[in-house]
């Protein structure tokens, strides 16, 4: 008697593997057949019982199942079967890529080393894509998720991954999840892994700000602008920190000795002249921004700079002028107002011949040519102005 009771448990549990096992043949039927919702409920099966739950076979089509899900979710939003199906998928793909005692993968019988590779590169695809659009959607937790997956699936030596790529866009996620002290880890291993982008300096510059560390901010931009000496971006945030700062004589100097190394720079003569003009020293300012359109004629923001230098005193000339009583007075001020305005007006129109599209110029050059007494220039440049706002 005990006999047929040990062999009724024996068939009974060959009955309940051999059902487990059934459930991964149906799930690969299933997708064979493109119905995913039911591959994913026979494999979802025998993914959790422990009799398959470790099987090749079960992670060879839980791989390719949930791939397909995830492909399905990213090309048609509204299709939801698994929120979660990308890292459901990435881990299969890894699971498929375990070997035995013999270096070979537990799932050669039903597929490739060659094609898991593939499916596994074809998850971080799909992953870098839901990060830019969950970036995109604003929901930066969740991209940062499929950055880190990213990141995690790169020790299989997925082609064409660069692991700075992905943490320079999860710098950006950092940034606007407004996680300075985040952005500040992921820009630190750029820097330390000598990652060759420019603007990670003026990142980590503006995450120091953030943390009101305020020197250190300028510490990560010397050292950026000495790899990039030529960089504008590095060059304007260098700039605008050391003139919130109120370090403008500092930032002077370092523009001379900039020149001093550099001297047919333009830009270095444009930006110091920037500084002058700030300072209020016309007259430097002024042979900064003629050494700088010497240099270089089509330079757009010299030209207009100089030419608004000598509008805006002309302006301030004229303001001076009204409000004097003593006529001798009144017209000298009037005179050197006037010509002012008069050179003020070559550079206006350089600067309009360089970008004809400019409000700020155009807007500058109506009342300039109507100060002149040329108003049909002015009308001109006005019709202008009202065709472009519209």
């Amino acid at each position: 008697m005990k006999k047929i009771i040990f062999t009724a448990l024996m068939t009974l549990t060959f009955f309940v593997v051999s059902a487990q096992k059934h459930n991964i043949v149906n799930a690969s039927i299933a997708l064979k057949n493109s119905n995913l919702i039911e591959a994913k409920d026979y494999i979802d099966q025998a993914f959790n019982n422990e009799k398959t739950s470790n099987e090749p076979k079960m992670w060879n089509y839980r791989a390719k199942i949930y791939l397909e899900i995830s492909r399905l979710q990213l090309k048609d939003s509204t299709v939801s079967i698994d929120k979660d199906a990308i890292f459901k998928a990435s881990e299969a793909h890894t699971k498929c890529l375990q070997t035995n005692k013999r270096g070979k993968i537990v799932v050669r019988k039903w597929t490739s080393e060659e094609d898991v590779r593939n499916n596994l590169s074809l998850c971080v695809n799909l992953l870098f894509k839901m990060g830019e659009n969950t970036y995109k959607s604003k929901e930066y937790n969740l991209a940062l998720n499929y950055y880190q997956e990213i990141l995690d699936l790169i020790a299989y030596d997925i082609p064409g991954v660069k692991k700075n790529d992905v943490i320079f866009n999860m710098v950006y996620v950092a940034k606007a999840l407004k996680d300075a002290k985040m952005a500040e880890k992921y820009l630190q291993q750029l820097i330390d892994s000598d990652y060759n982008e420019p603007y990670i300096y003026a990142f980590m510059s503006e995450s120091m700000i953030d943390q009101q560390e305020n020197e250190r901010a300028l510490d990560y931009l010397s050292i950026g602008r000495k790899k990039y000496p030529t960089n504008e971006i590095l060059l304007n945030t260098e700039i605008n920190l050391y003139i919130k700062l109120n370090k403008l004589s500092d930032l002077i100097v370092k523009f001379t000795e900039a020149i001093e190394l550099d001297p047919v720079n333009s830009m270095l003569y444009f930006n110091r002249g920037t500084i002058y003009d700030q300072e209020k020293d016309t007259e430097n300012a002024e042979k900064d921004y003629m050494k700088a359109i010497e240099l270089n004629p089509l330079y757009f923001e010299a030209n207009y700079n100089l030419g608004a230098l000598y509008f805006n005193f002309g302006v301030e000339t004229i303001k001076k002028a009204n409000a004097t009583s003593n006529n001798n007075t009144h017209r000298k001020l009037k005179k050197a107002a006037e010509s002012l305005f008069a050179k003020a007006l070559p550079y206006m129109e350089a600067a309009h011949q360089i970008d004809a599209n400019d409000e700020n110029t155009m807007t500058s050059l109506k009342q300039l040519y109507y100060r002149n007494g040329d108003y049909a220039k002015s009308d001109e440049i006005k019709k202008k102005l009202e065709n472009l706002k519209k």
